[in-house]
Protein backbone atom coordinates (compact mmCIF):
# COMPACT_ATOMS: atom_id res chain seq x y z
CA UNK A 1 0.00 0.00 0.00
CA UNK A 2 1.44 3.40 -0.72
CA UNK A 3 0.76 6.55 1.05
CA UNK A 4 -1.88 7.67 -1.46
CA UNK A 5 -4.19 4.50 -0.77
CA UNK A 6 -3.90 4.72 3.24
CA UNK A 7 -7.45 5.41 4.80
CA UNK A 8 -6.49 7.62 6.98
CA UNK A 9 -3.66 9.79 5.40
CA UNK A 10 -6.37 10.01 2.14
CA UNK A 11 -8.78 11.86 4.97
CA UNK A 12 -6.48 14.24 7.00
CA UNK A 13 -4.80 15.57 3.62
CA UNK A 14 -8.59 16.33 2.18
CA UNK A 15 -8.11 13.79 -0.89
CA UNK A 16 -11.38 12.34 0.35
CA UNK A 17 -13.71 14.44 0.07
CA UNK A 18 -16.75 12.25 0.49
CA UNK A 19 -15.73 9.84 3.23
CA UNK A 20 -16.64 10.43 6.74
CA UNK A 21 -13.66 8.40 8.20
CA UNK A 22 -14.18 9.27 11.21
CA UNK A 23 -17.57 7.22 11.49
CA UNK A 24 -15.91 4.52 9.43
CA UNK A 25 -14.06 4.07 12.71
CA UNK A 26 -17.07 3.72 14.22
CA UNK A 27 -18.57 1.10 12.39
CA UNK A 28 -15.24 -0.67 12.06
CA UNK A 29 -15.27 -0.72 16.13
CA UNK A 30 -19.34 -2.04 16.04
CA UNK A 31 -18.12 -4.77 13.67
CA UNK A 32 -15.49 -6.10 15.93
CA UNK A 33 -17.72 -6.08 19.25
CA UNK A 34 -15.60 -3.43 20.60
CA UNK A 35 -17.61 -0.81 22.99
CA UNK A 36 -17.60 3.00 22.28
CA UNK A 37 -17.90 4.72 24.98
CA UNK A 38 -17.26 8.60 25.82
CA UNK A 39 -14.00 8.68 26.02
CA UNK A 40 -13.27 6.64 22.48
CA UNK A 41 -15.75 8.59 20.53
CA UNK A 42 -13.95 12.25 22.39
CA UNK A 43 -10.74 10.71 20.58
CA UNK A 44 -12.12 9.81 17.03
CA UNK A 45 -14.13 13.03 17.31
CA UNK A 46 -11.19 14.95 17.99
CA UNK A 47 -9.94 13.76 14.31
CA UNK A 48 -12.27 16.12 12.56
CA UNK A 49 -10.42 18.97 13.96
CA UNK A 50 -7.19 17.70 12.01
CA UNK A 51 -8.78 17.30 8.65
CA UNK A 52 -6.88 19.33 6.17
CA UNK A 53 -5.04 21.00 8.79
CA UNK A 54 -1.94 18.95 9.34
CA UNK A 55 1.41 19.39 8.78
CA UNK A 56 2.97 17.61 5.56
CA UNK A 57 3.46 14.07 6.40
CA UNK A 58 6.99 13.39 8.19
CA UNK A 59 9.00 10.10 7.13
CA UNK A 60 11.89 9.43 9.29
CA UNK A 61 15.61 7.70 7.92
CA UNK A 62 16.26 4.96 10.02
CA UNK A 63 20.02 7.41 10.64
CA UNK A 64 17.97 10.09 12.27
CA UNK A 65 15.74 7.61 14.19
CA UNK A 66 19.14 6.78 14.95
CA UNK A 67 20.13 10.01 16.15
CA UNK A 68 17.21 10.44 18.45
CA UNK A 69 17.55 7.10 20.09
CA UNK A 70 20.82 7.98 21.02
CA UNK A 71 19.73 11.28 22.54
CA UNK A 72 16.37 10.62 23.58
CA UNK A 73 17.32 11.03 27.57
CA UNK A 74 19.03 14.29 27.00
CA UNK A 75 15.97 15.98 25.39
CA UNK A 76 13.20 15.60 27.71
CA UNK A 77 15.02 18.88 29.66
CA UNK A 78 13.32 20.23 26.56
CA UNK A 79 10.01 19.01 26.14
CA UNK A 80 7.37 21.53 27.91
CA UNK A 81 9.86 24.65 25.34
CA UNK A 82 8.96 22.02 22.06
CA UNK A 83 5.41 21.98 23.35
CA UNK A 84 5.10 25.58 23.63
CA UNK A 85 7.25 26.40 20.64
CA UNK A 86 4.80 23.92 18.84
CA UNK A 87 1.31 24.69 20.10
CA UNK A 88 -1.29 24.52 17.83
CA UNK A 89 0.75 22.02 15.37
CA UNK A 90 -0.74 18.79 13.81
CA UNK A 91 0.99 16.08 11.62
CA UNK A 92 1.76 12.47 10.88
CA UNK A 93 5.05 10.72 11.44
CA UNK A 94 6.14 7.51 9.75
CA UNK A 95 9.40 5.60 11.42
CA UNK A 96 11.36 3.06 9.82
CA UNK A 97 10.59 0.70 12.84
CA UNK A 98 7.24 1.21 13.10
CA UNK A 99 4.88 -2.44 11.94
CA UNK A 100 4.64 -1.46 7.86
CA UNK A 101 1.66 0.75 6.97
CA UNK A 102 1.43 2.16 10.89
CA UNK A 103 1.62 6.02 11.64
CA UNK A 104 1.16 8.31 14.79
CA UNK A 105 -0.67 11.36 14.27
CA UNK A 106 -0.26 14.20 16.40
CA UNK A 107 -1.87 17.01 17.49
CA UNK A 108 0.01 19.67 19.93
CA UNK A 109 -2.43 22.08 22.25
CA UNK A 110 -1.75 24.02 25.55
CA UNK A 111 1.89 22.26 26.21
CA UNK A 112 0.27 18.89 26.09
CA UNK A 113 0.78 16.03 23.13
CA UNK A 114 -2.18 14.05 21.95
CA UNK A 115 -1.25 10.70 19.74
CA UNK A 116 -2.87 8.36 17.62
CA UNK A 117 -1.58 5.67 16.88
CA UNK A 118 -3.08 3.83 13.89
CA UNK A 119 -2.26 0.42 12.59
CA UNK A 120 -3.73 -1.50 9.62
CA UNK A 121 -5.97 -3.95 11.04
CA UNK A 122 -8.89 -6.37 9.22
CA UNK A 123 -12.49 -5.99 9.41
CA UNK A 124 -15.47 -8.81 9.39
CA UNK A 125 -14.59 -8.83 5.34
CA UNK A 126 -10.37 -9.56 6.22
CA UNK A 127 -10.22 -6.16 4.05
CA UNK A 128 -7.24 -3.95 6.04
CA UNK A 129 -8.33 -0.33 7.51
CA UNK A 130 -6.44 2.08 9.05
CA UNK A 131 -7.42 2.10 12.77
CA UNK A 132 -6.20 3.95 15.99
CA UNK A 133 -5.26 1.33 18.40
CA UNK A 134 -4.53 3.86 21.14
CA UNK A 135 -5.26 7.53 22.12
CA UNK A 136 -2.32 9.12 24.36
CA UNK A 137 -2.57 12.63 26.07
CA UNK A 138 1.14 13.22 27.33
CA UNK A 139 1.82 16.62 29.30
CA UNK A 140 5.74 16.84 30.67
CA UNK A 141 5.95 18.25 34.70
CA UNK A 142 9.29 19.30 34.90
CA UNK A 143 12.86 20.28 32.60
CA UNK A 144 14.56 17.63 34.35
CA UNK A 145 16.77 15.79 31.78
CA UNK A 146 17.12 12.21 32.06
CA UNK A 147 15.67 10.11 34.85
CA UNK A 148 13.23 11.98 37.03
CA UNK A 149 11.73 13.54 34.75
CA UNK A 150 8.13 13.48 34.94
CA UNK A 151 5.65 13.47 32.16
CA UNK A 152 1.48 12.51 33.25
CA UNK A 153 -0.05 10.70 30.49
CA UNK A 154 -3.56 9.21 29.95
CA UNK A 155 -3.91 6.13 27.66
CA UNK A 156 -7.50 4.58 26.03
CA UNK A 157 -7.11 1.55 24.63
CA UNK A 158 -9.27 1.93 21.28
CA UNK A 159 -10.02 -1.66 21.00
CA UNK A 160 -10.98 -4.17 23.30
CA UNK A 161 -8.59 -6.94 24.78
CA UNK A 162 -5.59 -4.96 22.89
CA UNK A 163 -2.27 -5.58 24.73
CA UNK A 164 -0.58 -2.55 25.98
CA UNK A 165 3.06 -2.12 23.98
CA UNK A 166 5.61 0.58 25.02
CA UNK A 167 4.07 3.12 24.33
CA UNK A 168 6.27 5.75 26.08
CA UNK A 169 8.53 5.18 22.94
CA UNK A 170 5.85 6.84 20.85
CA UNK A 171 5.77 10.34 23.27
CA UNK A 172 9.23 10.24 22.81
CA UNK A 173 9.39 9.43 19.13
CA UNK A 174 7.20 12.44 18.33
CA UNK A 175 8.74 14.62 21.04
CA UNK A 176 12.20 14.12 19.70
CA UNK A 177 11.45 14.53 15.86
CA UNK A 178 9.66 17.81 17.47
CA UNK A 179 13.67 18.74 19.09
CA UNK A 180 15.75 17.82 16.10
CA UNK A 181 13.23 19.00 13.54
CA UNK A 182 13.38 22.56 14.86
CA UNK A 183 17.34 23.20 16.28
CA UNK A 184 19.88 20.68 15.19
CA UNK A 185 20.91 20.80 11.79
CA UNK A 186 19.29 18.34 9.57
CA UNK A 187 18.35 17.39 5.87
CA UNK A 188 15.18 17.46 4.35
CA UNK A 189 13.88 15.96 1.00
CA UNK A 190 10.08 17.05 -0.11
CA UNK A 191 8.89 14.31 -2.16
CA UNK A 192 5.96 15.03 -4.63
CA UNK A 193 3.36 12.27 -5.62
CA UNK A 194 0.84 11.78 -8.35
CA UNK A 195 -2.48 9.57 -8.75
CA UNK A 196 -4.89 8.51 -11.05
CA UNK A 197 -7.97 9.97 -10.80
CA UNK A 198 -10.52 7.93 -12.47
CA UNK A 199 -13.47 9.92 -14.07
CA UNK A 200 -17.40 8.48 -13.46
CA UNK A 201 -18.59 7.47 -16.89
CA UNK A 202 -15.33 8.20 -18.93
CA UNK A 203 -12.77 6.00 -19.88
CA UNK A 204 -9.39 7.66 -19.63
CA UNK A 205 -7.97 9.29 -16.27
CA UNK A 206 -6.19 11.87 -15.42
CA UNK A 207 -3.24 12.54 -13.06
CA UNK A 208 -3.58 14.96 -10.12
CA UNK A 209 -1.19 15.85 -7.12
CA UNK A 210 -1.26 13.01 -4.37
CA UNK A 211 0.09 13.01 -0.99
CA UNK A 212 3.29 14.79 -0.41
CA UNK A 213 5.54 14.13 2.35
CA UNK A 214 9.15 15.23 3.50
CA UNK A 215 12.14 12.88 4.04
CA UNK A 216 14.25 13.67 7.29
CA UNK A 217 17.40 12.79 7.74
CA UNK A 218 20.47 13.51 10.20
CA UNK A 219 23.98 14.88 9.28
CA UNK A 220 25.17 14.38 12.76
CA UNK A 221 25.61 10.87 12.46
CA UNK A 222 25.58 10.55 9.08
CA UNK A 223 28.71 10.27 6.22
CA UNK A 224 27.82 11.29 3.16
CA UNK A 225 30.19 10.31 -0.30
CA UNK A 226 28.53 11.71 -3.13
CA UNK A 227 31.10 10.21 -6.47
CA UNK A 228 28.72 12.63 -9.14
CA UNK A 229 29.91 15.07 -11.17
CA UNK A 230 27.47 18.78 -9.81
CA UNK A 231 27.92 22.25 -11.13
CA UNK A 232 28.48 24.70 -8.41
CA UNK A 233 26.60 28.19 -8.65
CA UNK A 234 28.58 31.59 -7.95
CA UNK A 235 28.12 32.23 -4.66
CA UNK A 236 29.44 34.96 -1.82
CA UNK A 237 31.48 33.54 0.38
CA UNK A 238 32.86 35.31 3.72
CA UNK A 239 36.34 34.53 3.50
CA UNK A 240 38.70 34.20 6.99
CA UNK A 241 42.07 35.43 7.16
CA UNK A 242 45.14 34.68 9.28
CA UNK A 243 45.03 38.28 11.10
CA UNK A 244 41.38 37.42 12.33
CA UNK A 245 39.50 39.63 9.53
CA UNK A 246 36.99 38.40 7.48
CA UNK A 247 36.06 39.92 3.56
CA UNK A 248 32.83 38.93 1.92
CA UNK A 249 34.65 37.43 -1.63
CA UNK A 250 32.78 36.60 -4.98
CA UNK A 251 33.29 32.93 -5.74
CA UNK A 252 32.57 31.97 -9.56
CA UNK A 253 30.26 29.40 -10.73
CA UNK A 254 32.99 25.86 -11.13
CA UNK A 255 32.43 22.59 -11.13
CA UNK A 256 32.67 19.56 -8.69
CA UNK A 257 33.46 16.61 -8.77
CA UNK A 258 31.87 14.41 -5.93
CA UNK A 259 32.40 15.00 -2.58
CA UNK A 260 32.83 13.35 0.90
CA UNK A 261 31.56 14.42 4.40
CA UNK A 262 32.39 13.01 7.39
CA UNK A 263 29.35 12.88 10.02
CA UNK A 264 29.10 16.08 12.02
CA UNK A 265 30.33 13.77 15.30
CA UNK A 266 33.45 12.75 13.97
CA UNK A 267 34.79 16.01 13.01
CA UNK A 268 33.61 17.31 16.81
CA UNK A 269 35.46 14.32 18.32
CA UNK A 270 38.75 15.51 15.78
CA UNK A 271 38.57 18.99 17.03
CA UNK A 272 36.99 20.39 13.55
CA UNK A 273 34.62 23.70 13.91
CA UNK A 274 31.58 22.67 11.91
CA UNK A 275 29.35 25.62 12.60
Amino acid sequence: MNYNDNQILRYLYGLDEKRDYPQSIKRFLNEIGSEIGGDREAAINELYRLKSNCKKLAVLSKSFVDAMDKSYMKFTQFHMDILSECDGENGVVKSPYFIEGSFVVYSIKNVSLSLWVFHNLPNRNNNFMAMPTFYIIASPKDRIQGAGHQLDCMIIKMIDGLVEVNLRDYINMVLDYLCLRQWADIEIAEIHTKQKKEVKGKKNNFIQNGISYFVFDSKWFTEVCNNNEFIVSGHFRLQPYGDGSKKLIWINEFKKHGYHRKALIEKANEGEDFL
